[in-house]
């Protein structure tokens, strides 16, 4: 198998455990989220350069552990942590950006062209426990996953969608872009 063949592979791998970590039951709870969110707020948030980034060590799909490390080290204690949504697609994405001496920043690298800026949801609903050295976030008692989907219903139809397509042995990124 060569080496184009390996990466597809890996990159199958990823998306279906992408794919898994959206297809969570439906609750009264996220439906009932999602209708709050509509009501808060969206704001225009920048990525910080991805040289900067690199520079700074810090880890893609890691926001909330990129932005702790940078708050808990920061000498003149100005940076913040501030957890939301990124709206990504039809999805309210669980994420968290800095607040540095009052600019709002994403400190966390993306592996594909992203926007900058993005939408981005504060909410001071959003609270973490500290279990040993794993942080879990949760929302009116509720544990918060990867995010919320805005259509539930339509989401799990596309994932599975989705899902077929990749066990099909079909190239995942034609998997991932072609419309239902």
């Amino acid at each position: 198998m060569g080496e184009a063949n390996r990466k597809k592979n890996r990159v199958r791998t990823e998306f279906l455990t992408r794919l898994e970590e959206w297809s969570f039951p439906i609750t009264d709870w996220e439906l009932q989220t999602v209708e709050e969110l509509k009501e808060l707020p969206v704001i225009k948030v920048p990525r910080v350069d991805s040289n900067q980034l690199a520079e700074m060590r810090m880890k893609p799909h890691q926001c909330h552990a990129n932005v702790r490390f940078l708050a808990e080290h920061d000498p003149k204690c100005k940076t913040e942590m501030i957890t939301g949504w990124w709206l990504h697609g039809e999805n309210y994405v669980l994420h968290s950006i800095v607040n540095q001496w009052g600019d709002l920043a994403c400190v966390t690298p993306v592996l594909i062209n992203s926007e900058s800026p993005f939408d981005f949801i504060p909410d001071s609903k959003i609270e973490w426990c500290e279990q040993g050295e794993k942080y879990t976030a949760y929302r009116d008692g509720v544990r918060i996953g990867k995010g919320i989907r805005s259509s539930p219903t339509q989401a799990l139809a596309d994932l599975m969608v989705i899902k077929q397509r990749l066990l099909s042995g079909m190239n995942p990124y034609e998997a991932v872009r072609q419309q239902r």
